[in-house]
């Protein structure tokens, strides 16, 4: 058995990615919040599908905390819904696919173009319908990602609108440069993060093969990690998987929580006290634990396992340093189990159902 796969490496090349994507993009980011001011934007729209969608709830705190205008997410597939209220000629509508070819993102773009507003592409595919449909586009640099579960796409589409929102902040204002300065310097923090969560998530792997279901929590920009850790586990490794706020989780749901079950909590200084509720009661109910924290926290008392960070971050920027902790998981569970974590069964059959007629993912083109 392969015990190897292209997705092991992307989630390692996550760092260098996200530089290289800040980096490639920052002039055409300046741009567009100068275009932004001169329309005088007055709300933003973060919209996406899947992986993208959940890359736009990491980034979302952010807008909210730092940039002046009202920011609502949107799942591309409900954009009608809500069109009549969030976009118009003053409005930035900013739609996120990797591979710029689903049906709904397409759709949203054209209708944020046919009503004026500022429509921005962010994709990993300079070609794409997504691009090609766009006057603004953002091209993450991840280069070829040949592996249905998406990883340092992930970080890299989360990472770019942060700075996007950012760049609409005020910059003038000392927090904003400082949270700004914080994002450039992320990518080191994340590899070192990567290289010592890794060795120690590999040693829990005996207790998490037996879980037959996963439940993930977080608050802030962790909240996004939870969502995109239901989409990683359920479609490499087939885990029944929940991705939930940390006051969500606590609020009923952990009640059906048995020994079946593994609970991995992201956990943060800012909600620590949040988090020791929720794990005193995991521990009540006879789950798994796990708790990702930075050092300097303990939770030995009330979580069973913990997989240590290296330091605390900016809780608005901290779902890019917890993002490798859930996709190692998915990784590693995947493997544990026998399955090949690039080509989940259902890729093919999922891919048909999503993608336009005629149109491929970039990778599968011929």
């Amino acid at each position: 058995m392969n015990t190897s796969y292209h997705m092991l490496s992307y989630i390692h090349e996550s760092p260098a990615t996200l530089e290289k994507t800040l980096q490639v993009n920052q002039k055409t980011i300046q741009e567009m919040g100068q275009r932004a001011r001169a329309m005088k934007v007055n709300k933003v729209v973060l919209s996406g599908l899947g992986s993208s969608y959940t890359a736009a709830v990491m980034a979302a705190p952010l807008f909210q905390q730092y940039c002046p205008y009202p920011t609502a997410i949107i799942n591309s597939e409900e954009i009608n819904y809500y069109a009549e209220r969030w976009i118009d000629e003053q409005s930035m509508v900013v739609v996120v696919s990797r591979s710029g070819e689903r049906g709904a993102v397409i759709d949203t773009l054209n209708l944020a173009n046919q009503k004026g507003a500022l429509a921005v592409a962010v994709t990993g595919v300079a070609d794409s319908l997504l691009a090609q449909g766009s006057k603004c586009s953002l091209i993450t640099q991840e280069g070829p990602e040949i592996t249905f579960p998406k990883t340092k796409s992930v970080t890299a589409c989360a990472g770019i609108m942060m700075c996007l929102g950012l760049e609409l902040a005020e910059a003038e204002n000392k927090k904003t440069q400082i949270c700004l300065k914080n994002l450039l310097a992320l990518p080191a923090l994340i590899e070192k993060a990567t290289k010592a969560i890794e060795p120690q998530l590999q040693t829990l792997m005996p207790v998490v093969k037996n879980c037959k279901m996963l439940n993930v929590a977080g608050t802030c920009s962790n909240y996004g990690v939870a969502l995109e850790a239901a989409i990683k586990v359920q479609e490499a490794s087939f885990i029944p998987t929940r991705g939930d706020s940390t006051a969500g989780l606590l609020q009923g749901p952990v009640g059906a929580l048995n020994p079946d079950w593994l609970v991995l909590a992201l956990v943060m200084p800012e909600d620590l006290a949040l988090s020791l509720e929720l794990l005193k009661l995991v521990k009540q109910f006879n789950a798994h634990s796990i708790a990702v924290h930075p050092q300097g926290i303990e939770l030995n008392k009330v979580c069973e396992h913990s997989v240590k960070l290296p330091e605390s971050v900016d809780p608005f920027l901290a779902a890019l340093v917890y993002l490798p902790a859930v996709q190692l998981l998915a990784y590693y569970w995947t493997v544990e189990r026998g399955m090949n974590p690039d080509e989940p069964s259902s890729m093919n059959s999922i891919l048909k159902s999503i993608l336009p007629p005629g149109r491929q993912e970039p990778e599968l083109r011929k």
